[in-house]
């Protein structure tokens, strides 16, 4: 009984802690840890097991195996036609493409790729598609067990208990019905949402892209070249026999040698590598390269006032120029040809012998160095996409488990020099995997303690006369309302322990109530902070918390309806 009384306690400060301190999760679950091995609760050997436990080994290995996924063009290609002249279909195409790709893929990444074009594109004011593209990346992940952490962290629970793994389409018929429904109530409320105007980014770098003389480009209009679709850049000048030409008409008919000034983000600047038949001006030199530098022209530097080909640039730093910015203005002419002022940010491809040149300091300030990445052959893009699809058939079918074949995976890309090494350790989520160690611990504490037990014997003495499906919608609530408070991931954790408790103390099936704690979890509608990809749209659209607020409570009763009614249909009780 001094167990139970101990595990209480630390259960009761972690909740505490975690929505009333301004300590991470991280922090918060790592006391809580500790604190289970001082009071002898639990032992360090248990929880090791926890730290390497299949279910969240898998989980760590699907985060490593999505940055392949995300390096492919596919979802650019798919992003860069989502945008429509009516809104409602703009809606449609942008909430389907993200519950789509959310299905198979981190959706924090889907939602960072298809926030580009919602930023670039003129048609539709952003505010009015962001929130939306975020509950529809939400709603997609419910649908597989990949589709998010939510739904792998509650899998591991569950194989935590000794129970074979969670099937990867066991979520499908209930995530579909929440994605058809969640569509309908976006294009329904659209107009609810405000009216933001967001500020441009005045960093972004104007590049000079030269069309070859063999391009298949030439004889297209800018329009055919799909040249105006870009997601990270936009055509400001076409530079054609030393006349500048602007602004670009789309149906402007390009010829070889003209040369095309882009203005965009340059850490996405492999979206202009990928333009066939064209070449970025610091190409020409052999040194385009994944590792860029930021500098800044001196006051002192010699080179005020010359061009970089006057200067020859090339010879004397062992570096070429990719792009160039002057106070966020459009600077005319060629990139080769534009005389340098002082305060000119310039963006590098550097050379092995950049930063051993003694004359650096005379002539610029380093900023920064940027790590872009380089595009993928179309061979690449289609090993990729077929390697990982084979993973999940193999899984599926049940020819291998779901982490041999993303360990098979990684190491054929890492062979491929399509992940390195350095990446995946940059990558590795020691702070989710660190969360989900303490919280299977704290799970392990609590139902060998029989404390889980306990609650929900008594709660279920308190609620007599109720039945099994009111105390299954009470704990889908109860999730709902952690997650928005505590992130997902610790909404799942706190509440999966008293879930089982539930189904034991009314004698019913676990599997009921385990997916009561999946899919209560990943509802995250109400607030920018509770989920990832809230929080990228929120800092992104200029909102404020109460429009998450306004426009999210119909989307969370709706999803509270539809689990309640669904849930108990297909895992009945």
């Amino acid at each position: 009984m001094l167990s139970q009384w101990i595990v209480a306690a630390i259960f009761a400060v972690t909740i505490i802690a975690l929505i009333s301190s301004r300590w991470r999760a991280t922090r918060v679950f790592t006391f809580t840890l500790v604190s289970l091995f001082i009071t002898g609760i639990i032992t360090p050997e248990q929880s090791l097991q926890n730290a390497v436990s299949p279910g969240v080994a898998t989980l760590i290995a699907l985060l490593l195996a999505s940055r392949a996924l995300e390096r492919t063009s596919v979802l650019k290609l798919f992003a860069s036609k989502a945008i429509d002249d009516s809104e409602a279909k703009t809606v449609a195409k942008l909430s389907g493409l993200a519950a789509f790709f959310s299905s198979f893929l981190n959706n924090t990444a889907v939602v960072a790729t298809l926030i580009k074009p919602i930023k670039a594109q003129s048609k539709h004011p952003s505010s009015r598609l962001l929130i939306p593209l975020s509950y529809a990346a939400i709603l997609g992940g419910t649908t597989t067990l990949i589709g998010t952490s939510t739904n792998m962290v509650v899998n591991s629970f569950w194989m935590n208990q000794g129970n074979e793994s969670l099937g990867f389409f066991s979520f499908l018929p209930i995530g579909l019905a929440l994605v058809i429904c969640g569509a309908f109530l976006l294009i329904l409320r659209r107009q609810k949402l405000p009216l933001v105007e967001t500020k441009t980014d005045d960093s972004h770098y104007f590049i000079d892209l030269k069309i070859n003389p063999n391009s298949p480009l030439v004889g297209k209009t800018i329009e055919e070249s799909s040249l105006r679709n870009l997601n990270s850049f936009y055509l400001v000048e076409l530079v054609r026999a030393s006349n500048s030409i602007t602004p670009v008409q789309p149906n402007r008919v390009l010829q070889a040698k003209d040369r095309l000034v882009f203005c965009g983000d340059v850490n996405h600047i492999e979206e202009l590598q990928r333009v066939e038949g064209a070449t970025i001006f610091a190409e020409h030199t052999g040194l385009m390269s994944d590792n860029l530098v930021e500098v800044v022209v001196a006051e002192r530097s010699t080179l005020v006032g010359q061009t970089l080909k006057s200067a020859g640039f090339r010879a004397m730093f062992d570096a070429a120029v990719v792009g160039l910015k002057r106070n966020g203005l459009r600077v005319p002419g060629k990139l080769g040809e534009v005389k340098l002022k002082e305060g000119d940010s310039l963006l590098l491809a550097a050379g092995g012998d950049f930063k051993k040149r003694k004359n650096l300091s005379k002539h610029f300030f380093v900023i920064s160095d940027l790590s872009v990445d380089q595009p993928l052959t179309v061979t690449q893009n289609a090993c990729v996409l077929a390697g990982f699809a084979t993973v999940l058939a193999a899984s599926i079918a049940g020819l291998t488990t779901l982490f041999t074949g993303l360990c098979i995976f990684i190491v054929a890309c890492m062979a491929a020099g399509l992940l390195k090494s350095a990446e995946l350790k940059r990558l590795f989520p020691f702070d989710l995997w660190l969360i989900i160690t303490a919280a299977l611990t704290l799970a392990d504490a609590m139902m060998q303690s029989g404390l889980s037990d306990t609650i929900a014997t008594s709660l279920h003495a308190y609620f007599s006369q109720q039945s099994a499906l009111f105390a299954m919608i009470g704990v889908i609530i109860v999730t709902m309302i952690l997650t928005e408070i505590v992130t997902n991931t610790a909404a799942a954790a706190l509440m999966f322990p008293l879930a089982l408790g539930f189904a034991h103390s009314f004698g019913v099936s676990e599997m009921t109530f385990v997916m009561a704690v999946a899919f209560g979890a990943s509802a995250c509608f109400l607030s920018p902070y509770g989920y990832q990809t809230n929080l990228l749209v929120f800092n992104t659209g200029g909102y404020k918390f109460t429009d998450f607020t306004k426009f999210g409570l119909p989307f969370s009763l709706m999803y509270l309806v539809v689990c309640s009614l669904l849930i108990p249909y297909f895992f009945p009780f």
